[in-house]
């Protein structure tokens, strides 16, 4: 218990921004981040007589459609956006856990759960959207190219596309949990699953790519369609140039994200690089989640801080 004074009051919402995110991760068998219920920090504010419990949210996926408007979903519902100014929790319409993130503009992003639970802003307000998915499957990715071509993807095969004005299932023939999905364009896109599930669509069925592991794939990404990266639960890397996969030696990671062929996350628990025009790390511990707008312009989620990159490099102040 820490003792009230006046420097106290004026730290208190810095500290109630510093600490997002909590909890170390350990991957479980689908290659998800599995982690417990929020750490809590108890603080005494004022004359000491009202205890403040801050609970540190726990981030799984973050996207943003510029530097002023950056959406970062978690564990039990949690949802926080950066409006440029300060990082706030919205109310979302569910306790779920969610797992995926993906906009078509400000007005019109999504985020994916546990429970099959499917949640829509549309730049005023959080709203539940009806799906085909049951309640018993967890939906662990989504993506698109636009507001009306989104897929989705899920335990036991469950695959998702939003025509712009519902979302319908697409039958499979594999029921692994699968895990990852991206897409560069309407005729293009990859889903990655456990027991090195690996799926295209060209436009118009899903087929299997061998893909030599039985290793999960934990993220798929790409800055275009002869530009695809895929991490595995293993930690390999593997590049698509839009004719055979490669393994990458230079580098090793369990998640993905990029903006740019020079700007492209590689992480996990253990490690953080980022390629420019060349490879550099990142020391941030164990790191839940990345988002950049720019090779200059970033954010980095661990279990105790938001990190934020400018041009003066990273710094836990903004």
């Amino acid at each position: 218990m820490y003792k009230t004074s006046s420097a106290l009051v004026s730290l208190f919402s810095s500290l109630l921004l510093a600490s997002a995110a909590c909890g170390p991760a350990e991957q479980d068998s689908r290659g998800q981040d599995q982690q417990g219920s929020g750490e809590s920090t108890t603080l005494i504010i004022g004359g000491g007589s009202t205890d403040f419990t801050v609970n540190k949210p726990i981030i799984n996926r973050v996207w943003g459609s510029s530097d002023k408007d950056v959406w970062a979903a978690g564990n039990d519902g949690n949802m926080i956006h950066w409006d440029g100014k300060a990082w706030r929790r919205i109310a979302v319409p569910t306790g779920n856990d969610l797992l995926g993130i993906w906009g078509a503009s400000d007005k019109d992003v999504w985020a994916v759960g546990e429970a099959g639970v499917v949640i829509h802003w549309d730049g005023s307000a959080w709203s539940r959207v009806t799906s085909p998915v049951p309640d018993s499957a967890a939906l662990n990715d989504v993506w698109g190219t636009s507001g009306n071509n989104i897929w989705a993807v899920g335990d036991r095969g469950v695959v998702m596309q939003y025509n712009g004005s519902a979302w319908g299932a697409i039958s499979l023939p594999q029921i692994n949990n699968l895990l990852t999905v991206w897409a560069s364009g309407t005729s293009d896109a990859w889903i990655g699953g456990d027991l090195g599930l690996l799926l295209r669509w060209d436009g118009s069925s899903w087929s299997e790519v061998a893909s030599g592991s039985a290793a999960a794939y934990v993220a798929i990404r790409g800055t275009a369609s002869n530009k695809v990266w895929a991490s595995k639960q293993n930690r390999e890397v593997w590049i698509f140039d839009g004719t055979k996969w490669t393994r990458s030696t230079a580098i090793g990671g369990s998640k993905l994200w990029m903006t740019a062929d020079n700007d492209i996350w590689v992480y996990d628990n253990s490690s953080a690089a980022h390629y420019t025009t060349m490879w550099s790390s990142a020391n941030f511990g164990t790191l839940s989640a990345v988002w950049s707008s720019s090779p200059i312009s970033a954010w980095a989620f661990t279990p105790n801080e938001i990190y934020r990159l400018t041009t003066a490099g990273w710094n836990a102040t903004w």
